[in-house]
């Protein structure tokens, strides 16, 4: 069984919900998939991601990085994934991803 720690610190009282909206570009003349992230806590913005390498879902582990970097997610099992801390807890999770055409659109995010 895991042992958690809340996710409070910086959060103006109880976390209610998560954001994450996500970039992607592929890169077609290296065969790369880049990716930048907007993270939104409570209907706030709290931070976003430099240009990061990575495919599929990867986004979301990189707005997890950004959430416990800014004092939100302190949890003993860095294991458990992201939805289910969020289940456990009662805070409403939504994500997405949408994927651009060029490096130019990924940097003006």
């Amino acid at each position: 069984m895991s042992v958690f720690i809340g996710a409070i610190s910086k959060a103006k009282g109880r976390i209610k919900s998560i954001e994450i909206y996500g970039l992607k570009w592929f890169q077609k003349s290296y065969g790369n998939t880049y990716h930048r992230v907007k993270v939104f806590v409570n209907d706030e913005e709290i931070a976003t991601s430099p240009i990061t390498y990575g495919y599929g879902e990867q986004y979301v582990e990189t707005a997890e990085s950004l959430l416990k970097k800014n004092g939100y997610l302190k949890r003993k099992d860095d294991r458990t994934p992201l939805w289910r801390y969020c289940k456990e807890r009662g805070i409403k999770l939504r994500y997405y991803a949408y994927d651009v055409k060029t490096e130019r659109e990924l940097k003006r995010f």
